[in-house]
């Protein structure tokens, strides 16, 4: 089994679906499908309906944070019954309205208090707020519970998150990118995962839409990275997925 721990199905479209569910279920992957809102969490429910190796997650992706701060309450359900929050997180780096920075902030601050209170793990976009979002969770006791996504800030922040023994998904870039492969080889196999951001984010490295079979490169390209071999990273990502997931089905 193979296991997308971070990825957009409702990215895909509509016409595409009956492709992405076949792809999934041929290649046995399970697939993360992490939420920007509540709309798309919605629609990746419904496609976890169609397609069971789907686990829809909840979370407010940055970029939806507005300078308006929502009525955060209104989520509760939705973070009581999804099984990791996310995506979440922020970003002061492709978001150029800095007056989102204050609610994107009171907004990450919520969902780490609610993971700590429903005993969930975060999936975390940290892009240019890298060491604010380790102080959060480190306040919160919650860097063990967190899942870093595609890490790109600097090494000293990165082997800060490692001490914590938080988790790290490495992507798509991981065969092209030094920075990434740096990441890779410093961070221990045990708080390794794989992702793919998909389908967009393989097209933004290197032109290609990608399907969610595109993890299989990933795991080949980390094994290359790390110097193991594919059962090795086979074992330590699914004994991470169970302890994550299968305790909370």
């Amino acid at each position: 089994m193979y296991i997308d721990f971070h990825t957009h199905i409702d990215f895909y479209k509509k016409e595409e679906l009956q492709s992405v569910y076949k792809d999934i279920n041929k290649n046995n992957i399970k697939v993360i499908s992490c939420a920007m809102d509540d709309e798309s969490y919605k629609n990746n429910l419904s496609f976890s309906r169609e397609c069971n190796n789907i686990i829809p997650t909840f979370g407010i992706h940055p970029w939806k944070v507005t300078s308006k701060l929502p009525n955060l309450d209104m989520y509760n359900d939705y973070i009581k019954n999804t099984q990791i929050i996310g995506e979440v997180g922020l970003d002061f780096h492709w978001v150029e309205d800095k007056s989102t920075y204050e609610p994107q902030i009171e907004v990450f601050k919520h969902f780490v208090q609610k993971a700590k209170v429903y005993d969930k793990f975060l999936n975390i976009h940290t892009k240019g707020a890298e060491e604010l979002i380790y102080n959060i969770l480190n306040k919160e006791n919650m860097l063990e519970k967190s899942i870093i996504h595609w890490y790109s800030g600097d090494i000293y922040t990165l082997r800060k998150f490692i001490d914590a023994n938080s988790y790290f998904t490495l992507s798509v870039d991981l065969d092209t990118s030094q920075k990434s492969q740096e990441i890779a080889k410093l961070v221990p196999l045990d708080r390794i995962l794989a992702e793919t951001d998909g389908p967009t984010s393989l097209e933004w490295v290197n032109g290609v839409y990608g399907m969610p079979s595109e993890i299989i490169n990933v795991y080949n390209n980390i094994c290359n990275t790390k110097d193991i071999c594919i059962d090795e990273l086979k074992y330590n990502i699914n004994k991470t997925y169970n302890n994550i997931i299968i305790k909370k089905e």
